[in-house]
């Protein structure tokens, strides 16, 4: 797994992952979504285009970067997720515990104002 972490001129961090999530690599991305959400109010969007497996370690870190936001008051979003982890996502219940946007653009723009989630 490859990480290309940015932050954007308007204080989103985005976090674009290449490869597998899994057992072996959820521990350095949790480490890198937590270090995003750590401020009041931050923002994160996780770009999972180049994402083609999640186990169950994975799920883990998404649910805790969206427990993380909200403890912050701040957003975290997922984006571009293949149809396999979205189908997974969708299987397992948590497409309505985090928020999805069809592409990078979107997520930032909607987690660009600390806020209710749409």
């Amino acid at each position: 797994m490859e990480l290309q972490r940015e932050v954007l001129g308007d204080g989103v961090v985005s976090i674009r992952v290449t490869g597998r999530i899994d057992a072996l690599t959820a521990p350095e991305l949790e480490k890198e979504v937590a270090a995003a959400l750590a401020a009041p109010q931050a923002r994160c969007v996780l770009d999972l285009a180049r994402v083609d497996y999640m186990s169950s370690a994975g799920l883990r870190v998404l649910m805790m970067g969206a427990r993380a936001a909200a403890c912050v008051q701040g957003r975290f979003a997922v984006c571009s997720v293949q149809k396999t982890v979205y189908d997974v996502l969708a299987m397992v219940g948590f497409l309505p515990l985090i928020e999805v946007h069809d592409n990078h653009g979107r997520a930032v723009e909607a987690v660009g104002k600390p806020g209710e989630r749409e």
